[in-house]
């Protein structure tokens, strides 16, 4: 009798020695049993956390990569292209062999000009470029020192995120030192000559590239300041 009654105690819904039941059956903890621990779900790996994991190392690889890797690239062009390999004597037999080749030969004037059309038009895209690639470092370290996505959300003007005269002047005047830089090391080959109006010439494309990005950042910007005047 004992044992039986001890065996119905145990089974009332009031007692310490019974399961209490849940939702759908689902057997909860008696409350002398200590309460299982949730392990949280990890967190999937966006751009941000792996930004703020990361920290500074993503900053400096996404700063070589997208924004100093093309700066160092055309330094290294013009850096050869001012070798004695790409003196106008050279240019000039590669240019003319390679018209005879397609049948065309040209007479000793005709060749002549060719040839200095052509270096002077890769004067202009060479310095044009490395101008470009300077204000594209400058923008893109500015963005990464403020988080772009922050200052979109109106901490800074969204004209000064894409253009601002001091990154001009700053490449420009990059690109005039490294124009000055090479004629003065082509004048100590004897093959070339460094020339005044050849700097010159480097400095306009660097103008004429500085004020096409600054037209390309005023038309971006242009619809997004006339939404935001008040009406």
């Amino acid at each position: 009798m004992d044992n039986s009654a001890a065996e119905d105690a145990a089974a009332l819904p009031g007692s310490p020695h019974s399961p209490s039941v849940g939702k759908c059956g689902e057997a909860q903890p008696r409350p002398d049993q200590p309460a299982a621990v949730s392990t949280p779900a990890p967190v999937p790996r966006t751009r941000e956390t792996a930004f703020d994991s990361f920290g500074h190392l993503k900053h400096t690889r996404e700063l070589f990569w997208h924004y100093w890797a093309p700066v160092l690239t055309m330094l290294t062009l013009i850096a050869l292209q001012s070798t004695e390999l790409f003196s106008g004597t050279h240019t000039g037999r590669i240019l003319g062999a390679l018209m005879r080749l397609l049948g065309n030969p040209l007479s000793p004037q005709a060749l002549a000009l060719m040839n200095l059309v052509l270096r002077k038009t890769g004067h202009v895209i060479g310095y044009g470029l490395l101008c470009l690639s300077w204000l594209l470092l400058l923008r893109g370290s500015y963005w990464l020192r403020h988080e772009y996505q922050l200052c979109l959300k109106g901490s800074i003007q969204v004209r000064r995120l894409w253009w601002r005269p001091a990154w001009g002047a700053l490449a420009l005047l990059c690109t005039a030192a490294v124009a000055m830089a090479d004629e003065l090391h082509q004048m100590s080959l004897p093959g070339r000559t460094g020339r005044a109006r050849d700097m010159l010439l480097d400095t306009f494309a660097a103008l004429l590239a500085t004020a096409l990005v600054w037209h390309r950042a005023r038309r971006r910007t242009a619809p997004q300041s006339q939404s935001a005047k008040p009406r």
